[in-house]
């Protein structure tokens, strides 16, 4: 019943705006925390996002980056390929964002994404998957169906909407096949790191955009919205850094890579 109920909603365009009623008037723990921490998320990002710049949101989810970076006067492209959070992107801000529904990887085609019990953890990798679901997040979450979702580039983005100021990647575990997708240097992204599950891929997406362009590195664990380092990193010191114990007791948090020759 519960699921007639959603698909008929859904069929008559107000499942939608239920869902984004609901996050905003009945917001979970999470989402709760998510809120209070607005403020300093816009403090940290107004460092490298102005007003006219262009901001790639790569694994948009419900828009909690999408949200800073209109605040802080970007044109925003989201991506996002699970219907329930575009589907909630659309209400929440409508023409204000370019709205990507596809899956970015290394090439264009189709790909099997697994979907998560909570959306921010579902993913196009299954050995992340595979790997956080052990002990990670045993018991908490799983990842019981899955969907053929269409793929595209970060090129082919470009190609659409011109280069990024800023790309914010966080896709669970598959940011080097997004990043596999990028042949030209973008002046700043981020990508999600989750260790010690995913050490050397961490190091393989370092070491893909040392090939593209000379970077510096910088790296932000957990939510805390500041630079770990007080200096930003050549390519090799960040290696060392996320092989360190320091780094991997961490466990989460997110890489910051710079072009120097944008």
């Amino acid at each position: 019943m519960r699921r007639a109920i959603k698909k008929t909603l859904d069929l008559i365009g107000v499942l939608g705006p239920l869902t984004n009623f609901k996050h905003e008037y009945f917001p979970t723990k999470g989402q709760r925390q998510e809120m209070e921490s607005y403020p300093a998320r816009l403090k940290f990002y107004s460092q490298f996002v102005k007003p006219g710049n262009t901001c790639f949101d790569v694994g948009a989810n419900l828009g909690n980056r999408t949200k800073v970076f209109l605040e802080l006067g970007a044109k925003v492209v989201a991506v996002e390929p699970q219907k329930d959070c575009y589907d909630v992107l659309r209400v929440k801000y409508g023409k204000r964002i370019h709205l990507v529904t596809k899956g970015l990887g290394e090439k264009e085609g189709t790909e099997t994404f697994f979907l998560s019990s909570s959306t921010e953890f579902s993913s196009f990798a299954k050995d992340w998957v595979d790997s956080v679901q052990k002990e990670r997040f045993a018991g908490v979450h799983n990842w019981n169906k899955t969907e053929t979702i269409e793929m595209t580039t970060l090129d082919n983005l470009i190609k659409q909407y011109g280069k990024p100021d800023f790309c914010k990647i966080d896709v669970e575990g598959y940011e080097l096949e997004v990043l596999k997708g990028l042949t030209q240097p973008v002046k700043l992204i981020s990508i999600e790191y989750t260790v010690p599950e995913q050490v050397e891929k961490s190091v393989e997406c370092i070491k893909h955009l040392s090939t593209i362009g000379k970077i510096t590195c910088n790296y932000s664990k957990w939510e805390t919205m500041q630079f770990d380092e007080p200096n930003w990193k050549s390519p090799e010191e960040m290696i060392e850094i996320i092989r360190s114990k320091k780094f991997q007791d961490t466990r989460w948090g997110d890489i910051y890579i710079s072009f120097t020759n944008f």
